[in-house]
């Protein structure tokens, strides 16, 4: 949190710096640009951060869960994710979600946010509770905490990840676990549950007001 922090608020590491954008010019104006003109093309190469390569790894579990959660459903037979492979590699990645010392902390816990539901809709509800909701549970309760100082972006992931875990789980059982896992939890809980309900009514009522005033609108000759 302190390393991000202080990085994104640092004026001279974003001043005067190489500019890059989607479909930037740059390619296209250095010599040999016939051909090699947009992102794709751009001469600038890097390795692979290493907070990277753990956001690719979560899109990859989610794949191995969706596709061999066990012998019923599995794609091919006899290749199972048992849980004896799946929850070391999943208790590595919440330990290094944990960490913070990074400025991109955030991008890869709101990837983890957005990706823990399908995984935990690929195991099952049993399973899941069981063996790895209590792995993220505690990180979770942080993230929905707004004053946590993490982005409002992984926030709001926390935000829909808690909805759909509870969906799943059930609304009582998750919000109890959250309260286990911090003191505020709860009420965080709480508040995240009654800002989606809101945006559904929302939502829901401009859908009925664009369709009264296409109803209002619309010409008795078809």
């Amino acid at each position: 949190r302190g390393a991000g922090g202080s990085l994104r608020n640092d004026i001279d590491a974003h001043t005067n710096q190489q500019l890059y954008s989607c479909g930037s010019l740059a390619p296209k104006l250095r010599k040999g640009g016939a051909g090699r003109i947009g992102c794709s093309s751009c001469v600038v190469n890097r390795p692979k951060a290493p907070w990277e390569a753990t956001d690719g790894c979560v899109y990859l579990l989610r794949e191995l869960c969706a596709r061999f959660p066990d012998r019923d459903s599995t794609e091919h037979g006899g290749v199972v994710v048992s849980d004896g492979t799946l929850l070391p590699l999943m208790t590595e990645l919440a330990d290094v979600c944990r960490l913070s010392h990074y400025p991109q902390s955030d991008d890869l816990r709101t990837t983890l946010w957005r990706q823990l539901p399908p995984i935990a809709g690929a195991l099952g509800k049993r399973r899941f509770k069981a063996l790895y909701l209590d792995l993220f549970v505690d990180l979770l309760a942080r993230n929905l905490d707004e004053r946590s100082g993490m982005s409002q972006l992984s926030v709001h992931a926390a935000g829909q990840c808690a909805e759909d875990l509870a969906s799943l789980i059930g609304p009582g059982v998750f919000r109890g676990r959250l309260e286990a896992a911090g003191t505020d939890a709860g009420f965080a809980f709480d508040r995240v549950m009654e800002e989606r309900r809101r945006e559904r009514a929302a939502v829901g009522a401009a859908g009925r007001f664009r369709d009264g005033v296409g109803e209002m609108f619309r010409s008795p000759f078809g």
